[in-house]
């Protein structure tokens, strides 16, 4: 009977350690996800500063008044006038076969293309 109870308590006294063990091993683990899991808030949270900080930056950038400043400053272009704008069906679109037909008709294209815009200059001095 003293084995026995021998061989009981020493089975329960290494379960004992057993747990005890598991449990360290347990909390040590949870203790590195813990601290895996601050790192990454910390870095949403940083990264979301970040996008808050480059839309700031970006609404600075798209502002009209600097995009019409440098657009003047850098590149040389004029404003868009209304003779310059044509509908769609003003365009010139006749084909004729051969070299000198085609010659022939872009000239007489040219012509009545420069012969609208001059209609529509005088329009458009008329408006003013």
């Amino acid at each position: 009977m003293n084995s026995t109870k021998t061989a009981t308590l020493s089975l329960w006294v290494t379960l004992t350690c057993l747990v005890g063990f598991g449990m360290f091993v347990m909390k040590n683990q949870v203790q590195n996800l813990e601290s895996q899991l601050a790192g990454i808030n910390r870095n949403i949270q940083d990264d979301i500063k970040t996008i808050h900080i480059l839309k700031a930056e970006w609404s600075h950038l798209n502002t009209p008044s600097r995009l019409r400043s440098l657009a003047m400053k850098h590149i040389s272009l004029n404003p868009v006038k209304a003779e310059q704008i044509i509908n769609y069906s003003a365009l010139p679109f006749e084909y004729e076969s051969g070299e000198s037909g085609r010659r022939l008709l872009a000239q007489k294209n040219i012509s009545n293309q420069a012969e609208r815009n001059k209609r529509l200059k005088r329009l458009v001095k008329a408006q003013r």
